[in-house]
């Protein structure tokens, strides 16, 4: 997730300090993103470097003087750019456990048996802390949340299916066999001696 952008988006709504941004960040995207005070704090910094954002100085009694951020004109083109841009999500090509899969019908110390079966044992549980976030989420309050847990929800329930059709297909799967690589040729090639820069031999009377 980008920081520098929700930072952007949070800036965009009302100027706001260091502290304030954490809690509200936390407050509004209400999702399982830690994002720690020092990271936030170092990223205003890039943004004001950038020209994103700048501050004023607010000064507090019996306490030291804090910085005020607010979102410049270029932060908002910014975080407008961000925001018209589309996300690709991960698909999940050429993931570790895809890796594991193909290396266990190549000969790997476990079968892919235990490796799907693993895989899907773990996917079960994810689901059912999915669907308790669900069951435990306030539609009034925390609607957004709801919709990224049900997009979890529904990304699980699609991998299990997947994890079914492997299954259903692991004696062809274990006739797998990748191809070998060529061998590469060892040593220099032959260099051929080139006729044109070869020098006639004189004849004995032009000696």
């Amino acid at each position: 997730m980008s920081v520098k952008h929700t930072l952007l988006g949070l800036l965009y709504q009302r100027p706001m300090h260091g502290y304030e941004l954490g809690k509200q960040l936390n407050l509004t995207v209400n999702a399982e993103w830690d994002v720690k005070p020092g990271q936030i704090a170092s990223t205003l910094a890039r943004l004001k470097d950038a020209d994103l954002v700048d501050y004023d100085i607010e000064a507090i009694d019996d306490a030291p003087d804090r910085k005020v951020y607010c979102i410049t004109e270029a932060g908002r083109d910014e975080l407008e750019r961000w925001c018209l841009t589309p996300e690709v999500r991960d698909y999940r090509l050429g993931d570790a456990f895809y890796i594991k899969l193909v290396l266990s019908l190549t000969g790997g110390p476990v079968s892919p048996d235990q490796i799907l079966l693993i895989q899907r044992r773990e996917l079960y549980q994810q689901l059912h802390q999915a669907t308790d976030l669900v069951r435990q989420a306030d539609p009034a309050t925390q609607l957004p949340w709801i919709l990224l847990l049900e997009s979890a929800v529904m990304h699980l329930e699609a991998d299990l299916r997947w994890i079914e059709m492997c299954e259903a297909r692991l004696p062809d799967l274990k006739h797998f066999e990748p191809p070998k690589p060529v061998p590469k040729r060892r040593g220099r090639p032959k260099r051929q001696r080139s006729r044109s820069r070869e020098l006639p031999v004189p004849s004995p009377s032009e000696q």
